[in-house]
């Protein structure tokens, strides 16, 4: 009896030794991760992770926490920012423009990764979603409408995806400055041709004929 009272307390202590003296174990959690690209190209980006420690790299982050939920706030300039930072996710970001839009290529590119991303274990679910300044016509997310998609995967199966989405974005102001000069060239246009019919009711009024057809209507 003696034995059996004091084995629990000490099998108890054991386990509590072995625990603080072996490695720690970071638990599983969902992390939501959150790009809105703006109309002026500056980035801001959102992480929010429970249940394991984080170790941001960049020292832009603003990080605040609500109870075992961490938050990581930043804004970067552009894209081009966005690839030299160290925490970030493993895109190349290619654009092409035309006339009147642009079209982007957001893709993954393994080994491109670093930083926070490479923290995230396997065994987290990361909810990542996206906002554009254009339309989403091509990609291998969930299409919230045509400006947002989302994806869930974890670390590995987001390296096994290769085009994250296609987007096309509108030079607002080329667009705005056609469109004044062809509403202009149709403003022009009606007005020639009011003032052409003008000119002809002028012209069967008061022409030289006219004139001379009404003499005689007088003269009978």
């Amino acid at each position: 009896m003696i034995v059996r009272k004091h084995f629990y307390p000490i099998l108890i202590l054991v386990v509590l030794v072995w625990q603080m003296m072996g490695p720690p174990v970071a638990l599983a959690g969902d992390i939501d991760w959150q790009i809105r690209w703006q109309d002026n190209g500056i980035l801001q980006e959102e992480i929010q992770i429970s249940g394991r420690d984080i170790i941001p790299a960049d020292s832009n982050w603003q990080v605040s926490q609500e109870g075992d939920r961490y938050i990581l706030r930043r804004e970067v300039e552009n894209w081009l920012s966005y690839a030299a930072m160290q925490d970030r996710l493993p895109l190349l970001v290619q654009s092409s423009n035309y006339l009147l839009y642009k079209k982007t290529d957001i893709m993954i590119v393994s080994g491109a990764s670093s930083g926070f991303f490479q923290q995230i274990d396997n065994s987290d679910k990361v909810n990542l979603k996206v906002t554009v300044p254009g339309f989403i016509i091509g990609g291998s997310g969930e299409r919230i409408n045509e400006s947002s998609a989302r994806w869930i995967f974890n670390h590995d199966e987001l390296l096994q995806n290769q085009e994250i989405m296609t987007v096309i974005t509108i030079d607002g102001l080329l667009l705005g400055i056609i469109i004044l000069f062809l509403g202009l060239i149709y403003v022009v246009i009606k007005f020639r041709k009011h003032l052409k019919k003008a000119e002809q009711i002028i012209e069967e009024e008061y022409s030289l004929t006219k004139i001379k057809q009404d003499e005689q209507k007088e003269g009978e």
